[in-house]
């Protein structure tokens, strides 16, 4: 289960946290803009990646069997992201909760192909999603916007 509470601390620890982010190839070449990323725990091993700015407390949150991976991203100012399914590196079906920590001054969204339904990010407010299912989105400000993702097994509980 991922309370109310293990994301407010989340949010409180990414906000006050500089990462060190490095540039992550893959999906920058296919969206066609650059992405900075920190890995905090990911892949099939569930690998906690060695970084000095993981709190115990923090440990505690992601370290558990119901999170299959964590990641710190920041996306360019005035970026458009074409619609697209996420790569999946489970091997198994997850949800993903985005966590907003930092949000440019214009439009910033994601929105889902299918349904039309599109979400206007709120900076600390959490979401909850498939991202095996064909989205898109966009930053339209002048500064980047910056989210922490906690991937999730489907059966998870998890309180927005």
């Amino acid at each position: 289960m991922i309370t109310k509470s293990d994301i407010e601390k989340l949010y409180i620890w990414g906000k006050k946290t500089n990462f060190p982010l490095r540039n992550e190839v893959i999906t920058s070449k296919y969206m066609g803009y650059g992405l900075k990323i920190c890995h905090l725990k990911i892949g099939k091993k569930k690998k906690m990646y060695p970084n000095k700015k993981l709190t115990d407390e923090v440990i505690d949150i992601i370290g558990s069997d119901d999170i299959l991976g964590s990641y710190y991203l920041v996306y360019p100012p005035n970026m458009s992201a074409k619609a697209h399914i996420d790569y999946n590196p489970y091997n198994q079906k997850y949800l993903r909760i985005q966590i907003p920590i930092e949000l440019s001054d214009g439009n910033c969204y994601i929105e889902w192909i299918d349904t039309g339904g599109k979400i206007y990010w709120e900076e600390g407010k959490a979401e909850l999603f498939d991202v095996e299912k064909l989205h898109q989105g966009a930053n339209d400000g002048n500064k980047p916007m910056e989210f922490l993702y906690i991937d999730v097994r489907c059966d998870t509980v998890v309180e927005i």
